[in-house]
């Protein structure tokens, strides 16, 4: 919004433009009142409608404004005045320490009363708890007396323009249009490896800056640079300013005082300026005649130098061909960052979010599009993921050889639909899928259920035909996440194992053999196996990623697994939530946004909008509401039974209670008696059952039933005479059992997560599919009594319902849907209404992860900062590299 010499705002007019940059368009005015001039800061139209942002910048511009130094370029005021919003600043004449270095380095004595002045304009402010963040030498002016004054202090933050994190815009010199998509946004050159990153940033980040442009002063050159932005900020983010540029007099004080600032680490990074500029107020002398200037200490890890160099790179413009690889050195590889359209979020759910094309050029991932997931494509030689019609509501996405179509399940099937986008074609029911792999016969393996083997249809249709059957003998649950074999027809896949409700740290990863027919178990102990390149093998044990040596000829692992460095970060939690590789080695995979172990309870209405319980983040899984919708029983642990407990919170302090003590046989999945006294679990001890426990943790626990197999208990008859269990984990019968005489009666073959009406006639339940029942899901209904009379109420699919006083929710895909029922005379159901998208884990049947109080108006779910949803996909070049460094060499 430009403005001509003569214009007024309030009580300044318009005398000049100064200059314009990402934080607004800068003028010299004339201030009538006090017949002085001042520089008119004109904000940019973005900030300006967008109330709430500018309503927090006013905030921050007042204690802006508090700041009084000498070394501080002063805020007057904010002008507002026919839509315009304006700040009134000091006016500074002079040259900018910016023009000042462009005619040479200066001399060591200037350069060192500069940065002392500096230094005490970073002082004043970091007391009062401000923090520059765009510090760099055209916000220093040196005016006409020769005294600094550091200009634009904290308006990083206050221009910023996401109040939940104000700390990604940490410097507003560069276009902030695509801050939304994550794009980082600063002087490159200047910004500290946290500000790189895009993570939260304090007074170390202004020390950072401090000594670069202090090294700046002595070189004539940056510590930093590069030919693009990505360059720089890889050079910020990976080497070592050039020490030997330093002037042969720069005395040793003050270069102890700039390795110790462009410390990479901000925990060992000088954590005050003052203790920087108190050494160089000391008297100095010259450094002895060749003495080493030696490097700063770099303490960060290289895999969280990668992670910042991978959202930094996205942020350049024409990056994909800056960063097209040289074959790699060992631990030396670049990568990049996608961020995911929509919301920003990737569902973590059972199915997989992302796969690469075999030659690592193309990525699908699972994004969102008008309010509905969708695939997406990003390929090397495009910078924005493409949508792919004919996919809405997919999952576990993976290509063809050629990497020309794309085979996804949706709606209970497996389809596939050329990547260019068309018509998705329908190959086979999948009601409950656990991954597909399309082989170089062109047949497709995929796991159509999560308690099936694989099975096998031709990729352009026909047959489809049983590969792999599971052996309940050998304690087999399930066949899933089939995967290619690079130069072979065999599959690689998990066998996962009856034992607990979550048992993949202990499943298997085994290979099925064409010549044989047959399946052979490659390892013991471990999930999700991908092979990387001839010589590796990656899987998941323990949310971990492990290697171990392959020989893919004589398809046989080779040592003992390592685990593998998967730090993407600084913190030290964070890691890789999920992967994929290609033949070529690239690795893509999705960042760890906090572990499970910072899983929160998360309360939404009927909207679903959210709210967390207050309390630490725990492991939780399987909440479920008291009668009076106080107080929540939740199963804390790891999620794979042995270890796990059940406690009891309190809503409104989110106070926890420890209810059992399994000493390594864990106890899990709970529910409430109608009045609230006791607690029903399962455990994992010589048989999996079902015991009883007083909720205030009185008295001893209490058998169900002396001998069980399987048995979860589900829900509690409001009269509290009967109890639902499923039996059979996971094949999962329904029975329900009289707390009268524990007699047992059968209700339903092959279902999951049974509920009672509020008058415990009738029970609500999912029909689980199978091969000869229905495609997909159903939500069933019929009389507790066993009798006949069952009603299908879902007319395309449906699981995990939950029966309150007056409707019966249940999921369709990821929407919770409510219906009105009706349970005398007769069972009536009125239509289905959507309520809203779902965010969080729904459960894997017959295990149900969220609830909703009597009085439907309250959800339950497990979310939070450990939530399972995802907001990019990076992806690393050359990665295979890493791994045989990693990875001891072959035996």
């Amino acid at each position: 919004m430009s403005l001509t010499a003569g214009t007024r705002l309030g009580p300044y007019e318009i005398v000049a433009p100064l200059g314009a940059g990402g934080m607004g368009e800068v003028y010299r005015a004339r201030d009538a009142r006090l017949s002085r001039e001042v520089a008119i800061k004109v904000l940019p139209e973005g900030l300006i409608r967008d109330g709430e942002r500018l309503a927090r910048f006013r905030r921050e511009a007042q204690v802006l404004a508090s700041l009084n130094h000498p070394h501080i370029a002063a805020i007057y005021g904010l002008e507002e005045q026919d839509g315009r919003e304006a700040l009134v600043l000091e006016l500074v004449e002079g040259e900018t320490l910016a023009e000042r270095i462009a005619a040479g380095p200066l001399p060591v004595e200037e350069a060192l009363e500069i940065a002392r002045q500096v230094a005490r304009a970073l002082e004043a402010a970091h007391e009062r708890g401000i923090v520059h963040r765009d510090l760099k030498p055209a916000n220093v002016k040196l005016d006409r007396a020769g005294q600094v004054k550091v200009l634009d202090f904290g308006l990083a933050k206050a221009l910023s323009a996401d109040r939940s994190s104000p700390d990604i815009t940490s410097s507003p010199t560069m276009t902030a249009a695509s801050t939304q998509a994550g794009v980082i946004i600063g002087t490159a050159a200047y910004m500290s490896p946290e500000q790189a990153r895009g993570k939260s940033v304090d007074k170390r980040a202004d020390i950072w800056a401090f000594a670069t442009v202090l090294y700046e002063m002595l070189t004539g050159r940056k510590a930093f640079e590069g030919e693009t932005v990505s360059d720089t900020l890889a050079a910020v983010l990976m080497k070592e300013p050039n020490w030997s540029a330093l002037p042969p007099e720069t005395p040793s004080s003050v270069k102890r005082v700039l390795r110790r600032c462009l410390d990479r680490d901000p925990k060992t990074r000088i954590h005050d300026i003052a203790d920087a500029r108190l050494e160089l107020d000391e008297p100095i002398a010259p450094a002895p005649t060749g003495e080493p200037a030696a490097p700063a200490k770099t303490r960060f890890p290289l895999w969280a130098a990668v992670a910042g160099l991978l959202l930094a790179l996205a942020a350049a413009a024409g990056w994909w061909r800056a960063l097209k690889p040289r074959p790699p050195a060992p631990s030396q590889f670049v990568g990049f960052a996608v961020m995911v359209p929509g919301k920003d979020q990737i569902p973590f759910d059972d199915g997989a979010v992302l796969e690469l094309s075999r030659d690592g050029t193309k990525l699908v991932f699972i994004g969102e599009r008008d309010g509905r997931r969708q695939l997406f494509v990003r390929t090397r030689d495009r910078i924005e993921p493409k949508p792919v019609p004919g996919t809405e509501g997919a999952y576990s996405p993976f290509f063809s050889p050629d990497g020309q179509w794309l085979g996804f399940f949706a709606e209970g099937k497996l389809k596939k639909v050329p990547v260019a986008g068309g018509a998705a074609i329908v190959l086979a029911d999948a009601p409950s899928d656990r991954g597909g792999v399309w082989l170089e016969d062109d047949t497709i393996v995929f796991a159509p259920r999560y308690d099936s083997g694989l099975s096998r249809v031709p990729a352009r249709g026909g047959k489809v035909e049983t590969l792999t059957t599971t052996d309940a003998k050998a304690g087999e649950r399930s066949h899933r996440w089939p995967t290619w074999v690079p130069g072979d027809s065999g599959v690689l896949f998990t066998v996962g194992l009856l034992s607990g409700p979550g048992n993949y740290d202990q499943a298997r990863v085994a290979l099925w053999e064409p010549e044989t027919r047959k399946l052979r178990i490659l390892y013991e102990g471990g999930s999700m196996p991908r092979v990387v390149g001839s010589d590796h093998l990656v899987f998941w044990r323990g949310g971990v990623m492990m290697g171990i040596g392959f020989d893919a000829k004589a398809r046989r692992v080779l040592g003992e697994p390592v685990e593998l460095d998967q730090k993407t970060g600084g913190d030290p939690s964070s890691g890789i939530a999920y992967a994929a590789v290609a033949a070529d080695g690239t690795l893509a995979f999705v960042p760890e946004v906090g572990s499970f172990g910072e899983r929160r309870l998360i309360l939404t209405d009927r909207a679903g909008k959210a709210r967390p319980v207050p309390g630490p983040p725990r492991e939780y899984h399987y909440p479920r509401f008291s009668p009076d919708g106080k107080r929540i029983t939740v199963t804390i642990g790891p999620g794979h039974g042995h270890s796990d407990e059940v406690w009891i919170c309190e809503i409104a302090t989110g106070a926890l209670t420890r209810l059992t003590f399994g000493d390594g046989n864990g106890n899990y999945y709970s529910i409430w008696s109608p009045d609230g006294k006791r607690v029903a679990y399962s455990t994992d001890r010589a048989h999996q059952g079902v015991f009883f426990k007083n909720a205030d943790g009185s008295g001893e626990e209490e058998p169900l039933l002396p001998e069980a197999q399987g048995d979860l208990p589900q829900d509690w008859s409001r009269d509290g005479s009967m109890l639902l269990i499923n039996r059979n984990f996971p094949v999962s019968d329904v029975r329900t059992v009289s707390l009268k005489d524990r007699r047992e009666s059968f209700l339903a073959k092959t279902a999951g997560t049974p509920v009672f009406s509020p008058d415990g006639r009738w029970v609500a339940y999912t029909m689980l599919a199978t091969s000869s029942s229905s495609s997909r899901p159903q939500i069933v209904v019929q009389p507790a009594s066993g009798t006949e009379g069952k009603v299908q109420l879902t007319p395309e699919m449906g699981a995990f319902p939950v029966w309150t006083d007056r409707e019966l929710f249940y999921v369709v895909d990821r929407k919770v849907v409510a219906l009105e029922t009706q349970t005398e005379p007769t069972f009536r159901a009125g239509p289905p209404r959507e309520l809203f998208e779902m965010l969080y884990d729904r459960g894997t049947e017959p295990l149900r992860e969220y609830d909703v109080t009597r009085d439907g108006q309250t959800f339950v779910f497990v979310g939070g900062s450990g939530e399972r949803v995802r907001g990019e996909v990076d992806v690393v070049l050359g990665w295979v590299g890493e791994l045989a460094r990693q990875l001891p060499k072959k035996p």
